[in-house]
């Protein structure tokens, strides 16, 4: 059996980051996929050069460290919304040696196609490198103004309403071609709209229509997501069904514990477990895993 190993929003934790060096190291997972939110939440120029040192150092030393523990493994991963995109040269800098990057490229690894996006819909917070209009449809975003560093330095960005694009949606039908998506693992920051993995603490979805409409369309095997992290502990579950399509996020509950997913890619729904609990969908109960599968 395949064994690969998923996790999102880490957001540069230290304890975070030892556990799933840890986790490798015993499990051997064939392959490690980090969905974005690497870098610790940081704002202002003195927090896009804090970000580069940990680019720069930590995140570096955590791939030797995970490679030395797992030789052979592969890592694949993609910024989020909190990581500022000035800094992407410290990621393309160990591309194909230490790491694969996944926005808006598609890698075979380990006998897969997988394909990533790093892009969301536009939030409520001031970082917004990584936000793009979601379909070109009608949107009303909380907050339209706030920073970019795609310049290599900071600069103010403003989304104009009144010129929709891009899209969230260019960017998939830029990326389908390249991936063939019927057959590809898809990994995105953002999870797809409406479903149990977007929900926020007020019960409000706020995933991408854009990528729900990519989902239903190509209907992928799987698509693995994050960004919101409260989203199972409010709907009651990590996991999620978009026709034949396995959806995924598996949060970060802000404890000290790990939340990622294992799973076979050759068969998502028979092997998917989460680190800290799993949903049983005959009842609808969650239990808590008492250690990480496999070998619990």
């Amino acid at each position: 059996m395949a064994l690969w190993f998923f996790t999102s929003d880490l957001h540069g934790q230290g304890a975070l980051y030892e556990q799933l060096v840890a986790i490798a190291a015993a499990h051997r997972p064939e392959v490690v996929v980090i969905g974005g939110d690497l870098c610790q939440h940081a704002t202002g120029p003195e927090g896009l050069a804090h970000q580069r040192v940990f680019l720069e150092g930590t995140l570096v030393e955590f791939a030797r460290r995970l490679r030395e523990g797992c030789p052979g493994i592969e890592l694949l991963l993609l910024m989020g919304n909190d990581d500022w995109a000035a800094n992407m040269d410290c990621l393309e800098a160990h591309d194909d040696r230490l790491w694969r990057l996944l926005h808006e490229r598609v890698v075979e690894v380990a006998g897969h196609r997988v394909a990533g996006l790093s892009w969301v819909p536009i939030t409520p917070f001031a970082l917004k490198d990584w936000e793009r209009w979601d379909d070109g449809a009608k949107e009303d975003p909380l907050r339209l103004e706030g920073w970019s560093s795609w310049s290599g330095a900071m600069a103010l960005q403003r989304f104009d309403p009144e010129h929709r694009s891009p899209t969230i949606a260019d960017a998939l039908d830029s990326l389908a071609p390249r991936a063939e998506p019927a057959d590809a693992i898809f990994v995105t920051h953002s999870p797809p709209r409406d479903t149990a993995c977007d929900v926020v603490a007020s019960g409000a979805h706020v995933g991408s229509r854009a990528i729900r409409r990519f989902v239903e369309h190509h209907q992928p095997p799987m698509l693995l997501s994050g960004h919101i992290h409260e989203a199972p502990r409010v709907s009651g579950s990590y996991r999620d069904q978009v026709g034949r399509t396995v959806v995924v996020n598996p949060g970060q509950f802000g404890t000290s514990r790990l939340c990622g997913v294992w799973f076979d890619p050759g068969d998502v729904t028979g092997t998917l477990r989460h680190t800290v609990y799993e949903e049983r969908q005959a009842g609808g109960n969650s239990r808590a895993f008492q250690g990480h599968w496999p070998g619990a």
